[in-house]
């Protein structure tokens, strides 16, 4: 289809064409006629200053001898003085002189007899020349003259100016010149603009107007008072737009609420309509299919959710098959979650189709607080059970040598009073960890120095290190730190108890504390036998053992780790456990420090 011409483009390029045609053609002239009268201005005054030299050489070349020093020395001041360059040549055409390269070149210039404008010079008539100087390599503009002694030539004069001289003064007026003609072009299409808005401004406005309404704006409103019939289509488009724009503006408030409740529905919604295409999905939705909502709406729901197991769900619903809620898991960056699917069908009124509602909700924190919960009550069971079974077991014992009337042995009390302190340790330990991990458990900070508090550890811990046989070793560095003490004590005591009881006999057990890039470093090594990289992910879980068996003979409860580390994230900090078989084992803690 062929793009028609407003009525004020016409106007506007028939103005545009006329008038640059017209300057074209008078720029043009122009140009020329001002290049004329610089090239003759030009060689007026190279002839007048040509004329005035030759009068100064005349009595130089017309002595006997020549003094031909003399004549090179006065070619070059005056060429220097007059800012042209001036050459003298004698009949022969030998150049005597040349302000250009001056007494010490002129040995090694060419013969300028057969120059055009020396040529003329010499046969007695003026001689002008516009060509490119073999000596200076530069385009040049020549006059010379004959310089005559008694109707005899005795040499020529020559001045020359560059050419880039003249071409600069053609190029600075021709600047002027069409600068002038641009201006004036402007100033007639300023008044053929203006001449054509005040005949098609009513009919554009109200054509923009339009488009704008078309695209969505309603609030646009055609201001014309031209008093004909132009005015009352105008008042019409507004009141038109003003009622779409009250029908559409409720409508849009309706969809935003709705779109606003589905955006922060924790829940992920996905709409299919009948065609499979998605019709909606929510943030939430697109997090747990790793799918921008934006990109996915619109398209096949197979080609934006690539996810195995959801498209067999709504495959399933698409078939009229209406499948049951499921759970499935889904790899996401985190680590797999568990999200369960549930669909219904959605009719609309006056529609034969129904769009499928889908949801996702993610139970992966349901599930592990739930394995969590479970996994406690059957540990605590279990740890509890072990040494309530063996009090059961000895005072049963106990009682059957009372009622046979026999002693009963004193290592049945024994027995029975170290399970009942094994199970008040266990006790302890979970309510130590329950404050811990309730996040309640208020800090009681103190500065200390490094030396001082594991001065602290040596004395809770090297007792029971001398008795296991093994050496505690310290080594504190400068600076401070600020902690609860008493807090931090029981983490890093429950780490050395662990060396104690898990390092070899006759062992060494280090603990060390520097600061370190504004960081507090505590570390507890041991030379023990080390644990194997597979426990070391679960090391720090609760009533997790390496070796369940040895740890319950030593009295551990398997809380020590678990309560440690509750309290060093408590103050801000981290732990980290490495380990190597044969070589030993190395807990790091981390807390901000105190500047000294």
């Amino acid at each position: 289809m062929t793009r028609r011409l407003s009525i004020a483009s016409k106007f506007f390029l028939t103005h545009l064409a006329v008038a640059g045609i017209a300057l074209l053609v008078a720029g043009g002239i122009g140009y020329f006629s001002v290049r004329h009268l610089v090239l003759t201005d030009a060689d007026e005054t190279l002839f007048i200053k040509a004329s005035l030299v030759a009068e100064t050489f005349r009595p130089l070349l017309a002595s006997h001898p020549q003094d031909l020093k003399e004549i090179a020395k006065e070619g070059d001041h005056i060429g220097k003085v007059s800012g042209t360059r001036l050459t003298v040549v004698l009949p022969d055409g030998t150049v005597v002189a040349d302000s250009s390269v001056g007494a010490e070149g002129l040995t090694g210039m060419e013969n300028h007899e057969n120059h055009p404008e020396i040529r003329e010079a010499l046969s007695g008539r003026p001689g002008f020349s516009h060509r490119r100087s073999i000596t200076i390599r530069e385009e040049m503009r020549y006059a010379a003259l004959p310089i005559e002694e008694e109707g005899t030539v005795i040499g020529a004069v020559r001045t020359a100016l560059p050419v880039s001289v003249l071409d600069a003064r053609l190029r600075q007026i021709t600047a002027i010149l069409w600068g002038t003609a641009l201006a004036a072009l402007l100033l007639i299409l300023a008044g053929a603009a203006w001449l054509a808005r005040r005949i098609t401004g009513p009919l554009a406005e109200m054509k923009a107007a339009a488009r704008e309404m078309g695209s969505g704006d309603l609030s646009r409103t055609v201001q014309i008072r031209t008093g004909d019939e132009v005015e009352d289509v105008a008042d019409a488009m507004n009141r038109m737009a003003a009622q779409l724009s009250k029908t559409i503006g409720q409508l849009d408030a309706e969809k935003a609420r709705l779109m606003t409740l589905l955006a922060n529905l924790s829940d992920g919604v996905i709409v299919v309509a009948p065609d499979r295409t998605v019709r909606m999905m929510n943030h939430a939705a697109g997090t747990i299919l790793n799918a921008s909502e934006t990109m996915v709406e619109g398209r096949p729901y197979a080609e934006g959710i690539r996810l195995p197991q959801v498209l067999p769900f709504l495959d399933g619903w698409m078939k009229g098959e209406a499948p049951k809620p499921r759970d499935i898991s889904l790899p996401m960056r985190g680590g797999d979650r568990t999200v369960r699917v549930t669909g219904n069908l959605v009719r609309y009124r006056g529609e034969a189709g129904a769009d499928v509602l889908v949801t996702l909700r993610d139970i992966t924190e349901e599930r592990r607080l739930s394995q969590i919960k479970s996994d406690f009550v059957s540990n605590a069971s279990h740890e509890l059970r072990t040494p309530l079974t063996n009090i059961r077991g000895y005072l049963e014992a106990f009682q059957d040598a009372l009622r046979q009337g026999e002693t009963p042995d004193p290592a049945f009390l024994e027995t029975v009073h170290a399970n009942a302190l094994r199970m008040e340790r266990l006790i302890d330990d979970l309510l130590e960890l329950s404050r811990a991990e309730s996040g309640t458990m208020t800090l009681e900070k103190e500065k200390t120095t490094i030396a001082s508090f594991l001065s602290r550890i040596a004395e809770q811990h090297g007792p029971p290190a001398e008795r296991a046989g093994k050496t505690l070793a310290m080594h504190p560095g400068d600076g401070l730190f600020e902690a609860d003490l008493r807090m931090l004590s029981l983490a890093l005591g429950n780490l050395v108890d662990n060396a104690i009881k898990h390092g070899k006999e006759g062992g060494r057990i280090t603990v060390s504390g520097k600061i370190e890039e504004g960081t507090c470093v505590l570390e507890v090594a041991d030379d023990g036998p080390g644990i194997p990289a597979e426990h070391l992910p679960r090391l720090f879980e609760r009533f997790y053992r390496v070796d369940k068996g040895r740890s319950r003979e030593l009295g551990g409860t398997g809380l020590g780790l678990s309560i440690a580390r509750h309290i060093v994230e408590s103050h801000g900090g981290s732990i980290r456990v490495e380990s190597r078989l044969g070589e030993g084992t190395r807990f790091t803690v981390r807390l901000p420090a105190t500047p000294a």
